[in-house]
């Protein structure tokens, strides 16, 4: 008796899921799924960019030079303090002073709180400043993109990542009839989209 039971209950169960629209509950899923993923995918979009130009420009710290004449023949016989101080000046700046440093004999060089620099350059009588100010949303983007937060993001990178093949596995199965996955254009899109990357990594040998 309790065979015949199971039994039963195994071929309702069966039913059941027969009588599921598994194309209704993936277009469901991939939708709901795809709304929670907008965070995400904008976070590492945008960040990629950024992070992808990185030999033309700095995605974490905006960065301007500033370059003064200055009349320094009696510097010579001053301190490193001394002549800090008259760079400062020159520059009207009132920032700390971190540190100072000579590159050379004609390079001097002085490290201001806030990650700005002062550098005199005696042979072009020169003294430049690099104000250095950080992009602070860029580079928050840029810290969760390149994981350097480390701790419980790792788990939530993992999470989208795999969002994302649901996402790309999913919307093989949206859409029937003639733009389903049988057609030629989907097929051709989807073959580009594994054609180029192959074609950027042979040519990038």
């Amino acid at each position: 008796m309790t065979n015949w039971l199971t039994k039963i209950r195994f071929i309702n169960q069966l039913s059941q899921l027969k009588q599921v629209n598994w194309y209704r509950l993936n277009r469901n899923l991939h939708r709901d799924v795809g709304y929670f993923c907008i965070g995400f995918t904008l976070i590492f979009a945008i960040s990629g960019i950024a992070v992808n130009h990185v030999a033309d420009w700095n995605p974490n710290y905006a960065m301007t030079q500033v370059n003064l004449e200055v009349d320094d023949n009696s510097w010579t016989d001053l301190s490193d303090a001394a002549i800090a101080q008259l760079m400062l000046q020159r520059h009207q700046l009132t920032q700390e002073v971190k540190s100072t440093f000579w590159q050379n004999k004609h390079q001097f060089d002085v490290f201001l709180e806030g990650g700005s620099t002062l550098s005199w350059n005696r042979r072009a009588h020169q003294v430049s400043y690099l104000h250095v100010e950080p992009r602070v949303l860029l580079q928050a983007l840029n810290k969760l993109h390149l994981n350097e937060t480390r701790n419980a993001w790792v788990y939530f990178s993992d999470l989208f990542a795999a969002m994302l093949i649901f996402l790309a596995l999913s919307a093989l199965f949206m859409v029937k009839g003639k733009h389903g996955l049988k057609q030629p254009k989907p097929i051709i899109l989807m073959s580009l989209g594994f054609i180029i990357p192959i074609y950027f990594l042979f040519t990038a040998q």
